[in-house]
C-alpha cells in the first residue's frame, strides 16, 4: 500500500473523510500526468551527486597510486574547466529570469560547484590551507556559490550558497538538518537562526522588491523561514522572552500568508500554518493552567483542530484566491 492510500484509508477510519471523497482523491493522484522533463532533469541531477561520490570513493581507494599533488592538480583543473565552460555557453548576466542557451549548463555550473567543495576539503584535509580558521572554508564557498548563482542564474547552486553562509555563522539550513543540525537548547544558537533568518530573508525580499532575481524569492524563504520558525518556537518554549518570540512568530505567519497569496504557493500557506498552529496550542496549554478547564475544553479544541485540517485541505485555493 501506497502512503496515499495509508493517509487516506486512517482519514476514513476517523471519518474525516468520506469513501467516495477518498476514491476522488485518489483517482485524481493516480491519472495526474508526469513531466518527463523534470523527470530527466532529477535523474541528471542525481547522476552528478553520485559521479562526485563515487569518483571520490575511487580516489580515496587509490590515493597512494595517484599521488596528493597529482590529485589536487585534476581537481582545479576540472573545477574551472566546469566554470569556464559555463562562462562561455551561458546568457548575458541579468537582473530578470535567464534561460540557458546551452542545455547542459545548469549541470555544469552544479558539477563545478561540487568539485570545488572536494578540491578545498581535500586541500584543507592534505595542506591544511586555512589553517583552524574553518570559519573562512565555509566563508569561501559561500561567496564563490552566490556569485556564480547571480551571475548565471542557478537555484540549485544559490541553495549551496545559502547552506555555506549558515554553516559560517555555526547553523544547518537544510530543511532535513534543521532540526538535527542546531542545537536549539543554547539560546546564542537560537538568537543566531533568528538573527540569520530575518537578516537573509529580509534582504532578499528587497532584492526581490527591486526587481533583482526575484525568482530567487522563493528559495531564501524555505530555507530561512523553517530556520527562523523552528528558531522562534526554541525561543518561545525555552526563553523568559516567550511574549518577543510569540509576536516575532505571529508577525512572519501573517506575512507568509500574505506572501503565499501574492504567490498564490502552497508551501509558504502550510509554513504559516503549520508553525502558527504549534505556537498558539502551546501557548494556550501553557498560560492556561486549569486542569477542570482542559478536562472540558480539550477534546473540543483537538476535535476543532482537525476539523479546521479537513477545511484547510478542501479549501486553501480559495483562501490563496480570494
Amino acid at each position: 500500500m501506497n502512503p496515499l492510500s495509508e493517509i487516506l484509508t486512517q482519514w476514513q477510519t476517523h471519518e474525516i473523510v468520506s469513501p467516495a471523497s477518498a476514491e476522488t482523491i485518489k483517482q485524481a493522484e493516480n491519472t495526474r500526468p508526469v513531466s518527463l522533463y523534470t523527470l530527466l532533469r532529477n535523474l541528471l541531477y542525481i547522476g552528478l551527486v553520485l559521479f562526485t561520490s563515487g569518483a571520490g570513493m575511487l580516489v580515496y581507494l587509490h590515493i597512494d597510486t595517484i599521488g596528493h599533488d597529482a590529485l589536487i592538480v585534476v581537481l582545479a583543473l576540472l573545477t574551472l574547466g566546469c566554470f569556464f565552460y559555463t562562462y562561455r555557453h551561458s546568457s548575458p548576466f541579468s537582473v530578470s529570469e535567464v534561460n540557458s542557451e546551452g542545455k547542459f549548463v545548469d549541470f555544469v555550473l552544479l558539477l563545478g560547484a561540487l568539485l570545488f567543495l572536494s578540491l578545498e576539503g581535500y586541500a584543507q584535509w592534505r595542506y591544511s590551507l586555512f589553517g583552524t580558521r574553518y570559519g573562512l572554508a565555509a566563508f569561501l564557498p559561500a561567496v564563490v556559490f552566490l556569485f556564480c548563482a547571480y551571475r548565471f542564474d542557478h537555484r540549485g547552486v544559490l541553495s549551496m550558497g545559502l547552506t555555506a553562509l549558515a554553516s559560517w555563522v555555526g547553523l544547518s539550513i537544510a530543511p532535513l538538518e534543521v532540526l538535527t543540525g542546531n542545537d536549539f537548547g543554547s539560546s546564542q544558537i537560537i538568537h543566531t537562526a533568528v538573527g540569520f533568518a530575518l537578516v537573509v530573508g529580509g534582504l532578499s525580499f528587497g532584492l526581490s522588491h527591486r526587481g533583482i532575481k526575484t525568482h530567487f524569492t522563493d528559495t531564501y524563504l524555505i530555507l530561512t523561514g523553517n530556520l527562523f520558525f523552528i528558531g522562534a518556537l526554541a525561543g518561545l518554549f525555552t526563553s523568559g522572552y516567550w511574549f518577543l518570540y510569540a509576536l516575532l512568530i505571529a508577525g512572519c505567519c501573517t506575512f507568509f500568508v500574505w506572501y503565499a497569496r501574492q504567490k498564490q504557493s502552497f508551501i509558504f500557506l502550510l509554513m504559516a500554518i503549520l508553525y502558527g498552529y504549534i505556537a498558539f496550542t502551546y501557548l494556550l496549554f501553557s498560560k492556561i493552567d486549569d486542569a477542570g478547564f482542559w478536562m472540558v475544553f480539550g477534546g473540543f479544541y483537538f476535535l476543532a483542530s482537525a476539523g479546521g485540517v479537513v477545511m484547510f485541505i478542501l479549501n486553501y485555493k480559495k483562501w490563496l484566491t480570494n
